[in-house]
């Protein structure tokens, strides 16, 4: 079977689209946004000042081990590696400044924790976890200097091309045989990110991921859970978002969730509050022009209202590093800076 890496599956579909007419005055484009990033992304003292606050509550939390103080979820791998990426976000490198040990140890964690098939977790749901500590590392592979990150990643890599079920999706165990949409958006975040760094990604992975999701696709916008069971901010930003970022800017299935989420998301509206604000943030972005800006005016002002006086976020839904990490990473596209972040 030939082999591809999805960076030139999106590149080519990109090309596609800009072959075709221009857009009418204020249609859907995520392709082509309105603005260019840097006028889109704002990066006011209010945003900074929260993100250095988050930043140094992680720093300080941080174990030696490179974990977190966290007794609900801060030694799991994945989201070790969702506060790697806020770090990363906010333009920190390993081994440099003020917060480059703490990527370092943490990286060293999540390495540590492999197991021999690839799989990177420590507890229960171990492919939700794997999928989100696959992403960190290809997000800090270009960056550090670690020799054993590549492997990692590579093998991190293989298994979940391995275990991508009949369905085209994934679960929460390597073996299962059915999939949902949170778990396997992880996975394909992790694919997508890889495929950026370099990593080679089986197309036929890529194509039956993109099926998967579009058979849950709910009329009106939105994605469900294993099915098209019904839409909700977090599963609408997770469907929205790897659509986009397999090349389906343009779909229907696209402006539609678009739409839903600018009338049915934001804080406040799903239980899992920050999770729900990173995938609709990063989609948000994704589709750009007027929809970026009415999400990043309203939300990012919202996340940032909803930070402790420690500097973290917490609703208690998925532990205070996890909620800390994502909102950090929610408000952080107005840096710019992650690769997984570019349009």
């Amino acid at each position: 079977m030939r082999w591809f890496t999805l960076a030139l599956i999106v590149t080519l579909a990109l090309l596609a689209g800009a072959s075709q007419r221009a857009p009418a005055a204020g249609e859907f484009n995520a392709s082509a946004p309105a603005l260019p990033a840097d006028r889109e992304c704002v990066v006011s003292p209010e945003v900074e000042r929260a993100a250095t606050r988050g930043l140094e509550f992680l720093a300080k939390t941080q174990k030696p081990d490179g974990s977190w103080a966290d007794n609900q979820y801060g030694n799991v791998p994945g989201v070790v590696g969702l506060a790697v990426m806020a770090f990363l976000a906010h333009g920190e490198v390993p081994d440099e400044g003020r917060y480059g040990q703490a990527i370092r140890k943490a990286v060293d964690f999540i390495i540590k924790q492999q197991q021999a098939n690839g799989l990177l977790s420590g507890g229960g749901s171990p492919m939700y976890s794997h999928g989100f500590a696959t992403l960190a590392l290809a997000e800090v592979y270009g960056v550090i200097d670690d020799p054993r990150v590549g492997p990692a990643l590579k093998k991190a890599v293989g298994l979940i091309v391995t275990s991508q079920n009949r369905q085209g999706g994934w679960r929460y165990d390597v073996s299962s045989q059915d999939s949902d949409t949170t778990v396997s958006g992880a996975q394909m975040m992790a694919l997508r990110a890889a495929a950026n760094a370099g990593i080679e990604v089986p197309l036929d992975t890529i194509k039956r991921g993109v099926a998967y999701f579009k058979s849950t696709y709910c009329a009106g916008g939105g994605f469900g859970y294993t099915g098209a069971d019904g839409p909700s901010p977090a599963r609408a930003g997770i469907g929205m978002l790897i659509l986009c970022l397999s090349g389906e800017y343009r779909s229907a299935e696209v402006k539609a969730t678009a739409d839903w989420i600018s009338n049915n998301a934001g804080m406040g509206r799903d239980s899992y509050v920050y999770y729900a604000s990173y995938y609709c943030s990063q989609a948000m972005y994704q589709a750009g022009g007027s929809y970026w800006r009415a999400w990043n005016n309203a939300q990012t002002p919202a996340v940032i209202a909803a930070q402790q006086s420690d500097g973290s976020w917490s609703n208690g839904s998925c532990g205070t590093t996890c909620d800390t990490a994502m909102a950090l990473l929610s408000i952080e596209i107005n840096y710019n800076l992650l690769p997984i972040y570019q349009r």
